[in-house]
């Protein structure tokens, strides 16, 4: 990779000119570049897949960077903690494999969970930000004009604004050498990226799904009918849609305190929020992911997922006076 300034501690004094120069109250992360065969040819952005076959004026795609591009791209795939020892202890449950009855070769294994008391952590999710990559245009002298953006629309009226921003500028000057803003008034372009939630009454499933996938052909009703499928199983009150910037979220309602819900655009884990979930929840996307981790589970879509999030629903459930009976593909497997 070219050798090029990484990322700003806080925002360059340019960026900011550019900032209160906007009148809109939404922003992207965008700049533009002119570069030459001989770069790309170098595999200077080999790591954005922006090779010679591809460097062809409309080409454009988008992609998570790559870890390996920085601090900034690793926290973005993989997030980031910080563990407050200056805050109480709080109880959080622990899934852990034990054997039945102490003999796992005789009655087989069984997943439970393990109460602890743990500090609070200042938890960063990963943001899973992808970078925009456009051909826009080629030059006389035969260099082409690309345009590199984050796939984010931030609003100034967020409180995480200035953080998010800042995260997203270096995400995209680590990888790119350039970085800017622009407002957001782009046909193309969501301008809002608050969430609003919509609640379903349960019934018949398809119904559900039709009226979850309505009027957002990007998102895939199979998603939704299998996402749907699972929460049936601990029966909810409610079924919920949210809508925000470029992000669509699903969930269900069990209690008022206890609502589970993903981002259908990301769809790497499982949110369980706990009180005031629908003030909580109508911040943007990422800053809703910086709740404390007593506010929260996140269930991330690794091998047996499924399992931990039913466990942890029976006891969540149980901790509310409520006893349910669960699909057999959901129960602790015996091995």
């Amino acid at each position: 990779m070219a050798r090029w300034k990484k990322g700003f501690r806080k925002l360059p004094s340019r960026i900011a000119s550019e900032l209160r120069e906007l009148e809109s109250q939404s922003v992207k992360v965008l700049a533009g570049k002119l570069i030459s065969k001989g770069e790309v040819g170098e595999g200077v952005y080999e790591h954005l897949n922006l090779t010679l076959d591809k460097l062809k004026t409309g080409n454009s795609w988008e992609l998570v960077p790559p870890e390996a591009s920085g601090l900034t791209s690793k926290r973005n795939s993989n997030g980031w903690e910080i563990i407050r020892k200056d805050l109480p202890k709080y109880k959080k449950y622990f899934y852990q494999d034990i054997p039945i009855y102490g003999d796992a070769a005789r009655n087989g294994w069984t997943t439970a969970a393990i109460p602890r008391e743990v500090y609070e952590r200042d938890e960063f999710p990963a943001y899973l930000f992808h970078i925009e990559v456009s051909v826009q245009e080629r030059t006389q002298d035969d260099r082409f004009g690309v345009v590199f953006s984050i796939d984010e629309v931030f609003s100034t009226g967020a409180t995480s604004f200035d953080s998010d921003l800042l995260f997203a500028i270096n995400l995209l000057q680590e990888n790119t050498g350039v970085s800017g803003v622009v407002a957001a008034e782009k046909p193309d372009f969501v301008f809002t990226s608050e969430l609003n939630w919509e609640l379903f009454p349960p019934g018949d499933l398809e119904t559900v799904v039709t009226a979850l996938c309505k009027g957002r052909r990007s998102v895939s009703p199979d998603v939704v009918r299998e996402r749907l499928e699972l929460f049936e199983q601990f029966q909810p009150s409610e079924y919920l849609r949210g809508l925000g910037g470029n992000d669509h979220y699903i969930g269900a309602k069990y209690a008022d305190d206890l609502v589970v819900f993903e981002n259908l655009k990301y769809g790497n884990a499982l949110y369980v929020l706990y009180e005031n979930w629908l003030e909580l929840s109508k911040r943007p996307r990422s800053e809703l992911l910086k709740l404390k981790g007593s506010q929260f589970d996140r269930i991330i879509h690794t091998k047996g997922w499924e399992t931990k999030f039913a466990v942890l629903m029976q006891t969540q459930l149980k901790e509310r006076g409520v006893r349910i009976r669960i699909g057999r593909h959901l129960r602790p497997r015996r091995r």
